[in-house]
């Protein structure tokens, strides 16, 4: 029987790990920014675009014919239904990050199981030091899947045990022991929080409770934190950041309260002031986008068209003019509301874009690291593994004929007759 070919070229195999590291890093972000840009309606067509130019126009409406019933009607109407649709983002946005929440938990557990595969491998070899083609396909096999997966460096010891090191540092295998890792949602306590009521971040813990997360940055466990904690956290807020969608919600909320709250409802003397359009949850401000609503003690009589002069329809003027209004209280940073929202769809989908071309790009650049690996060694793991269940199979027919002759010969020996 021939021997099982090994590959003996470390540098290749270590070449080969680093780009599949780099390969499921751009898988992931691909994969998880991709689902997040379905989430934003780039047609404006429906969504929270639609209803922005929807309450826009009936503010517009309204500026035309302030006392009117029906416009006063669909403000409050279009208002209710902006809200609505800021809410149904930020819900859809927290379904998004349970999902990645899922795809995180299931990789680290992935992680583990293939750390216990290597720990099986450093005993095999503690106990039976001589060369065993069969287990060290196995682990090759193994690397690779980790690679896939994580970003780590490997060290052959002198007994010939592998210690692996997640980012080159913190112990995922070292000799017979294999330091299983962890996934936890929680707000970052370091800094101390400025958001403390903002949706948790995702951490990922060694065996001794370290936050190693900031380490992991490649395969598909560095990609998928880097879009829950990174650009899903940009969008909806964390510790630190308030995130864009909730500058946006409160931003609008608050520009269009002030203007309502600043004015009368008539021109009448000692006619009422106006009431807030809408109201959020403003303990926190990463709360703002979830929590928007209509006030709902307003009334249509309570709109207030007047401005603090008196002049009859110059507050519902300043409302419609919010619609493409960039500076002073109706903008974010020198951009209208619409074009603030428009940017956050944007930047989503550049996100998007980006990974998928590295992703694509480097599938490419994997595939001639495997195809240059494979070449120097003459051999691939796939057919290492063929081979290796080639062997067992015979193996283990060679020992199914055995049994089978050595069951023909007792039956023989029972047959002839027993001399005294």
């Amino acid at each position: 029987m021939p021997a099982c070919k090994v590959r003996n070229d470390s540098y290749a195999d270590s070449e080969v790990q680093r780009q599949l590291q780099t390969l499921g890093q751009y898988t992931a972000q691909a994969q998880g920014t991709s689902s997040l840009q379905s989430l934003f309606d780039v047609t404006r067509t429906g969504g929270v675009s639609a209803a922005l130019s929807q309450l826009f126009q009936s503010f517009s409406s309204w500026s035309v014919t302030p006392n009117d019933a029906c416009s006063q009607q669909e403000v409050l109407s279009s208002a209710d239904a902006f809200a609505s649709s800021v809410r149904g983002l930020s819900s859809s946005l927290a379904s998004e990050s349970q999902q990645l929440d899922g795809q995180i938990s299931s990789t680290v557990s992935q992680i583990n199981t293939i750390a216990s595969q290597i720990q099986q491998y450093n005993i095999h070899k503690l106990q039976s030091p001589q060369a065993d083609p069969g287990a060290d396909a196995q682990l090759e096999s193994s690397l690779e899947d980790l690679s896939q997966l994580v970003n780590f460096t490997t060290v052959t010891q002198n007994n010939g045990t592998v210690t692996v090191l997640l980012a080159g540092s913190s112990p995922l295998v070292e000799g017979s022991q294999a330091f299983g890792i962890s996934a936890q949602n929680s707000v970052t306590s370091s800094p101390a929080p400025a958001n403390p009521q903002s949706p948790p971040s995702a951490h990922i813990l060694d065996s001794q409770g370290n936050d190693i997360t900031a380490e992991l940055t490649g395969g598909q466990l560095g990609g998928t934190l880097d879009v829950r904690n990174r650009v899903l956290g940009s969008i909806v807020g964390d510790a630190q950041q308030t995130g864009t969608l909730n500058q946006f919600a409160q931003g609008l909320a608050d520009a269009v309260n002030q203007i309502l709250t600043s004015g009368t409802v008539s021109t009448a003397t000692g006619a009422g002031n106006g009431s807030p359009l809408f109201s959020y949850n403003n303990s926190d401000p990463t709360l703002a986008a979830q929590t928007l609503a209509l006030n709902p003690s307003i009334t249509a009589a309570q709109l207030a068209p007047v401005d603090a002069s008196g002049n009859a329809n110059a507050n519902a003027n300043l409302l419609a003019a919010l619609a493409s209004q960039t500076t002073g209280q109706g903008s974010i940073d020198g951009t209208s509301y619409t074009g603030f929202f428009g940017q956050i769809t944007a930047d989503v989908g550049q996100e998007a874009q980006t990974a998928q071309t590295a992703q694509t790009t480097q599938q490419t650049v994997s595939a001639q690291a495997q195809t240059l690996r494979d070449s120097i060694s003459g051999v691939s793991l796939d057919q290492e593994a063929t081979t290796l269940m080639q062997f067992q199979k015979g193996y283990q027919a060679a020992a199914q004929v055995l049994t089978v002759l050595n069951s023909l010969a007792d039956s023989v020996l029972n047959i002839i007759p027993q001399t005294a």
